[in-house]
């Protein structure tokens, strides 16, 4: 069971990574943050898999703390110094954003804890997206201490999914990523992480199904199609997709057979999905500086709108995903194999916690 819950999770992690690639750069699916929440989902799933028996052993917190360092840091540093590069020239450009802003960030970033300076590019500003993974911390945090208990899980998910709820009405958009919002960020990440620790305890109950291994390629569909266009107001979709979609879809992802065709490409998707979240928009932000493909999808991400930052954009030019998304799956393939696998072995291998 372990390799096929595997290959469910990393299949889906690695479609998610790409469509929110497309969303950054692009106003194709429109959607896709909510990509985030299901990162979250799989990730308390996929943890309560491997380590929730095992924490309640000896040395078993120990051994969980080492081994998501181990998973998590090498390319969130890599990555991190790629995007201190792509932000730097924004400098000047950017409320709030000044080389005072910018050395404290480098230091708050080298710990993943939100940098002081409130600018549009986030709690994390030298890489945007990570400001989910600080929130995943968190969740590991309050992981580490409960395991994969079911009633625990089920006290947790009951109490942050009204607060979740709360906050995002309360807030103009999905909370979380940058200072305005950063509290209904809390509620955001453990309803959904403990959604996935949730349905890890019912499938190891018994309350599972069995599928064939092609219907694999049926929810990765349904996954983009669900990411393409809102069918309710953006809130109430929202909430669709976090407290029904997402969960409905990695329980049918659970009771895929087994296909070696499909766990090649899970394998390679899986391996790469981290790294490419995290490297895309310091990429982005580097293509956007130099003018390459319309800028001008960018350039409202970052709340710049149609200034002349950036170079010469014309409404015609290419999309810059174009650009990015072939860039952006090298760049992640290299990282993958060169700092993510070899990182994560000689951090194990040394063991300083």
């Amino acid at each position: 069971m372990e390799s096929i819950v595997s290959g469910c999770s990393i299949l889906l992690r690695g479609a998610s990574a790409i469509l929110v690639l497309v969303y950054h750069s692009s106003n194709i699916f429109p959607v896709a943050y909510a990509a985030v929440d299901l990162f979250f989902m799989l990730s308390g799933f996929v943890l309560a898999e491997r380590y929730g028996e095992s924490l309640l052993q000896e040395d078993g917190r120990r051994n969980f703390i080492s081994h998501r360092i181990a998973r998590l840091y090498p390319v969130y540093l890599v990555c991190t110094l790629l995007g201190a590069v792509s932000v730097f020239p924004l400098i000047g450009h950017l409320e709030n954003w000044s080389v005072s802003a910018f050395a404290v960030s480098s230091i708050t970033s080298l710990l993943v804890l939100p940098a002081p300076s409130d600018t549009v590019l986030g709690i994390l500003p030298l890489n945007g997206p990570a400001w989910s993974l600080f929130f995943e911390v968190v969740a590991n945090a309050v992981f580490l201490f409960t395991a994969a208990r079911l009633r625990l899980a089920v006290s947790i998910v009951v109490l942050s999914a009204p607060a979740f709820v709360v906050a995002l009405w309360y807030f103009r958009y999905p909370p979380g990523s940058v200072w305005g919002d950063i509290v209904g960020g809390f509620p955001r990440v453990l309803a959904s992480f403990y959604g996935g620790v949730l349905i890890s305890c019912l499938w190891r109950r018994g309350l599972r199904i069995r599928l064939a291994a092609w219907p694999g390629w049926i929810l990765v569909a349904a996954l983009t199609a669900l990411y393409s266009e809102f069918v309710l107001t953006e809130r109430k979709y929202y909430l669709l997709l976090t407290f029904a979609a997402h969960p409905m879809i990695i329980w049918f992802g659970l009771g895929l057979a087994r296909n070696a065709q499909l766990e090649r490409i899970a394998t390679w998707m899986g391996e790469i999905s981290y790294p490419l979240y995290l490297v895309h928009v310091p990429l982005l932000i580097l293509l956007a500086t130099y003018g390459v493909g319309d800028c001008f999808a960018l350039r409202n991400y970052l709340g710049l709108g149609n200034t002349s930052w950036g170079g010469e954009c014309h409404r015609d030019a290419i999309p810059l995903v174009v650009f990015v998304l072939p860039l952006s799956l090298l760049m992640a393939h290299l990282i993958a194999i060169s700092i993510q696998s070899p990182g994560r072995k000689l951090w194990l291998r040394w063991r300083p916690i």
